[in-house]
């Protein structure tokens, strides 16, 4: 039991999380500075759009578990995209006052992450 939980522990953070964290903080930020709120948007709050956007990250890690059954795609494209989209958006969260609001509403959410 308590191997498990010292495992448990150890295991690195999920980086879609992350990614989704740092999403929710800029694209909140961009709806303030629209004068709207998560509602405009299609979420009843921010808890909403993380969730939505957790699974989003669920969905992409299920197709790309079957594209690489499939030998269409390799096991670890999404984790690299949500690595890589959790550090543009911190970017362009990092000055409040300026946000960059392109670097959330420019990615195509439909296309697969792999």
């Amino acid at each position: 039991m308590l191997l498990a939980l010292v495992i448990a522990c150890a295991s690195p953070p999920d980086p879609c999380a992350s990614m989704c964290d740092a999403a929710a903080t800029l694209y909140g930020g961009c709806l303030a500075d629209w004068g709207v709120g998560w509602e405009a948007a299609g979420y009843v709050d921010e808890d909403d759009f993380l969730d939505a956007c957790g699974t989003w990250a669920w969905e992409q890690r299920l197709l790309e578990a079957d594209a690489a059954d499939r030998d269409l795609a390799e096991v670890g494209g999404v984790d690299a995209t949500c690595t890589d989209r959790a550090a543009r958006f911190e970017a362009a969260a990092a000055d409040p006052d300026a946000l960059d609001c392109s670097a959330y509403t420019e990615i195509d959410w439909n296309a697969p992450a792999w």
